[in-house]
């Protein structure tokens, strides 16, 4: 079996043709973690929205268990391997927590049953609002359903923007034994956090944008 591996080689990111950090290099192997530091606007949600293939890098290269993008440009990180939670919760008000899981993981092409949904729900104390909409859960509670994925994949490259936003003390202690559960099995991780996550197993690496 391949065991995950992220190479990243003189990558300059930006928002249009404006570079936001340039020259980047870095390589996280199998139960590593990156924690990405710097500034506002130095460019951490985009090098994020990068390495998930959301938009293209100004320059550089980016490989991915001895991938590198093809000619014409198509994502190295393909959906099998990736789980991508940005600053926003991407869940659709209208919808409950139960139906919004579904969703996501459909389009993330992992289909999971309704009854591990709501286990998941349950674990992270939102049965009771599991299938209530998402427009009248508070904060901490969409933030917490947005993060279920991360109990519901096997995905083995995270790239977490901003995870702990609106959590409070016990559901950030959740959250960090889910990323050493994850780092400690072998999996990779980038993220990043205004708040302090103490993700005890594995190796965490502080990476600081220098903005242009």
């Amino acid at each position: 079996m391949t065991l995950p591996r992220l190479v990243i080689r003189n990558l300059s990111c930006g928002r249009g043709e404006r570079a936001l950090f340039r020259d980047l290099d870095m390589t996280l192997e199998a139960g590593e973690a990156a924690r990405i530091l710097g500034e506002n606007g130095s460019g951490k949600t985009t090098l994020l929205r990068t390495l998930g293939g959301l938009q293209s890098p100004l320059a550089g290269d980016i490989e991915w268990q001895s991938a590198t993008p093809s000619d014409d440009g198509e994502p190295i990180l393909l959906q099998d391997d990736l789980c991508f939670i940005g600053h926003e919760n991407a869940l659709n008000g209208a919808l409950t927590p139960v139906e919004n899981l579904d969703v996501l993981m459909r389009l993330s092409a992992r289909r999971v049953t309704e009854k591990r949904i709501v286990e998941t729900l349950t674990d992270l104390g939102l049965k009771r609002v599991a299938r209530r909409p998402c427009e009248r859960l508070s904060a901490g509670q969409k933030r917490r359903a947005s993060l279920a994925r991360l109990w519901l994949t096997d995905a083995p490259l995270w790239l977490l923007d901003e995870p702990a936003s609106a959590l409070d003390v016990d559901a950030r202690g959740v959250l960090c034994a889910r990323i050493d559960s994850h780092v400690s099995a072998g999996g990779v991780v980038v993220f990043t956090t205004h708040e302090e996550l103490a993700i005890a197993n594995g190796s965490v690496r502080r990476v600081e944008l220098a903005p242009c």
